[in-house]
């Protein structure tokens, strides 16, 4: 490849030294062609064209009255060959034959320069010669040569040298940005826990008869709702090393009725239930607890809210009523008065029935998992793993496999609030490649101290150095001691940005620029 070099050289050469090629790559490469010196400034690709910039010297030539002297560069590979621009030396007679010809025929011979010389006067000039061709595909593999033909008053002529000057033509491909901008980032380890606490809870929607708190599993649907207790419970105990602590069973109320009637009715269904478990499993060693809720007018704000047959106006109506608890007993009143009633028995129907539930609260500890178990625990329970666990989990896999990437996710879905998690996803997202979810988990950390260090590394990894070199000094100043690597690897980035942007520049310039006649 031949670069090209804008620096002047002085280049001196005894008369009559042997002929000297040195290397094209050389930027002040110099060639003494016959009596020619030619200097490659660049052959180069422009768009569709080769461009050829020599400087050319010619060094004591002369030539007879009718003979002329071409000499030009041509670009060749195998049988293919292309010339460019030839610079001519005519003797003086020659000169007056080719005007006349010229004049008669009305077509001029190319040539970048042309020079005409009395009986055996010796040349001496110095051009910059700047010439192109259209690119042909054959090019690449080409070499160019520097020719030199003496041609007679017929036209007829003889070829004196062919000098390689140049082994290949620089092509300027559009330059890639490789190089990625990686900064060393730590994965915060999150808290182990030896013993885990867990809750898990549901709902029963279990039928009673009015005003009536005794479990008859036989009415309605309350087997299947009973059952959803009973599988609760088996699937946990089901987990390895679980032990169950507590059950909390919470009953809640419809409206129909005095606030203290229902309150007393949730607390004696609560109770029921409480027993019922009690009767019908091993419960040893659990504490079971019952609580009565009462009226559960917050649910029934819900349901109306939800509700697609109630009209905008009587949902805004009843909302208004609900949300006054200070009416008490008085709310209900109030909803049986409006609109002659129909909503309250709309209500009564359709969403009153829903309000009569209870909610079951397990209370349950899982012990710390070795590595194997956890692989087994995460398939079947991963609500059971610590961040801890699933830290050592994603470490067992590459950054870049499908099983780490389902393991932060999961993780994330998991514990999708807790700061230290945030920080290990972003960082198990960086390490996989994944720029966008780990930006998005540190989404709201941007004034936080423990996050600007990889606020630092991931806007590097997407090419805003500037942006990472801004958090780095904030990191800095706050004492963070990892800082400092990240701004001196930093300002090394920055600079082999910027000769990128130097190459993409020339590659701009070289290929929009107008072509130069």
């Amino acid at each position: 490849m031949v670069t090209c070099n804008n620096i002047k050289l002085r280049i001196f050469f005894l008369a009559g030294i042997a002929s000297c090629i040195l290397s094209p790559f050389d930027v002040n490469a110099q060639q003494k062609v016959s009596d020619v010196r030619v200097v490659v400034r660049d052959i180069r690709q422009e768009k569709d064209s080769v461009r050829a910039i020599l400087d050319i010297e010619t060094i004591g030539i002369s030539v007879t009255p009718r003979e002329q002297l071409y000499f030009f560069p041509v670009i060749r590979s195998g049988e293919n060959e292309k010339k460019l621009l030839p610079v001519v030396i005519r003797g003086k007679t020659q000169q007056a034959v080719v005007n006349r010809v010229e004049k008669l025929s009305g077509e001029v011979e190319p040539v970048y320069a042309c020079f005409s010389t009395g009986r055996r006067k010796a040349i001496h000039e110095k051009i910059t010669y700047n010439s192109i061709v259209p690119l042909e595909g054959w090019m690449k593999d080409a070499n160019v040569a520097m020719v030199q033909e003496r041609r007679n008053c017929r036209g007829e002529y003889h070829r004196i040298s062919t000098e390689i000057i140049a082994d290949s033509i620089r092509f300027m491909e559009k330059p890639e940005q490789s190089l990625v901008y990686v900064l060393p980032v730590r994965i915060p380890v999150p808290p182990r826990e030896e013993i885990k606490t867990r809750i898990e809870t549901g709902e029963a929607l279990i039928i009673y008869r009015v005003g009536n708190a005794e479990i008859d599993p036989g009415m309605g649907n309350n087997r299947n709702e009973l059952d959803k207790i009973r599988r609760s419970l088996e699937d946990i105990k089901n987990v390895q090393g679980v032990d169950i602590n507590t059950i909390k069973i919470s009953a809640y109320a419809s409206p129909e009725g005095t606030w203290q009637n229902n309150l007393r009715l949730s607390e004696r269904r609560a109770a029921s239930l409480t027993g019922w478990l009690r009767r019908n499993y091993d419960l040893e060693g659990i504490t079971l607890s019952s609580q009565g809720y009462g009226e559960d007018w917050k649910g029934l704000g819900k349901l109306v809210e939800e509700d697609l047959v109630m009209t905008t106006t009587e949902k805004e109506y009843a909302l208004g009523i609900i949300g006054k608890e200070e009416m008490n007993d008085r709310r209900e009143q109030v909803l049986m008065q409006y609109n002659g009633g129909q909503s309250y028995c709309y209500m009564l129907t359709r969403l009153f029935p829903l309000l009569r539930r209870c909610a079951y609260r397990i209370g349950f500890t899982v012990p710390e998992y070795s590595v194997e178990t956890i692989k087994e625990v995460y398939q079947t329970h991963p609500n059971m793993l610590s961040l801890y666990e699933f830290y050592l989990l994603a470490n067992q896999y590459e950054p870049e496999s499908p099983q780490f990437s389902d393991v932060i996710k999961k993780a994330a879905a998991m514990y999708p609030e807790e700061k230290i998690n945030r920080l290990s996803m972003a960082v198990f997202s960086y390490l996989s490649g994944d720029m966008k979810a780990g930006l998005e988990y540190l989404t709201g950390l941007e004034d936080d101290p423990d996050a600007w260090l990889y606020l630092s590394a991931f806007h590097a990894r997407n090419g805003e150095l500037d942006k990472a070199e801004q958090y780095a000094r904030r990191a800095a100043e706050s004492g963070n001691t990892d800082a400092q690597e990240h701004l001196a690897l930093i300002e090394k980035y920055k600079v082999k940005e910027k000769q990128y942007q130097d190459k993409l520049k020339e590659y701009i310039n070289m290929n929009t620029k107008k072509t130069i006649k």
